[in-house]
């Protein structure tokens, strides 16, 4: 990625995570994330994608939500993209998408690149596991405000491979959200 576009757009990773590090426990599907989250993170979430305008998400992170969400632009990576949109007008039961959603096969950098070149400056990453990894592998995130839920799931879906991906980023710093011990960590790239 050219450091031109680097200055251009700021990609910012947000998730939530068990206290043991799970971002999804293994029966994730049977309890997605809208399940086990405080309504703490969802209001932190809410008010940071708004703020951010833009959210970058997969294909089942999507069908987790299941439709698009006010006052945000929601891009779906995905292998399939006029597939997975005909699959969403049929859902929404429209002819059209709606403005604020669109699906696309591109790669992460022609994604912010399309975006820088339509004047957005920010974009948040929204899950799962692979958009995330993809997006740190490619050296493309910029900052992550990770919750930390005070549960524990033992086994699921880990948020990097490795937590060598940390190495590259510095905590600056933790808010927490309720009484339940709920926070949010707040990390940013060191400086190269």
């Amino acid at each position: 990625m050219s450091e031109k576009l680097r200055s251009r757009i700021k990609d910012t990773l947000i998730v939530a995570s068990s206290k043991d590090g799970y971002i999804s426990p293994a029966d994730g599907v049977e309890l997605p994330s809208t399940k086990w989250t405080s309504k703490e993170d969802y209001q932190f979430f809410t008010e940071k994608t708004q703020e951010i305008g833009v959210m970058i998400m997969g294909r089942a992170t999507y069908e987790t939500i299941g439709h698009p969400l006010p006052r945000r632009l929601i891009i779906v990576l995905t292998s399939d993209s006029d597939k997975q949109s005909e699959l969403a007008r049929q859902k929404l039961k429209m002819d059209y998408l709606p403005n604020n959603l669109r699906f696309t096969s591109k790669s992460p950098q022609e994604v912010l690149e399309a975006l820088a070149n339509e004047g957005y400056e920010q974009v948040a990453l929204c899950g799962g596991a692979s958009l995330y990894q993809l997006f740190t592998d490619e050296d493309l995130v910029d900052e992550m405000f990770i919750t930390i839920e005070p549960i524990e799931f033992g086994d699921g879906i880990k948020l990097f491979k490795d937590n060598k991906v940390f190495g590259n980023f510095q905590l600056v710093k933790e808010m927490p959200l309720n009484q339940q011990g709920t926070i949010v960590q707040h990390w940013v790239r060191k400086a190269d």
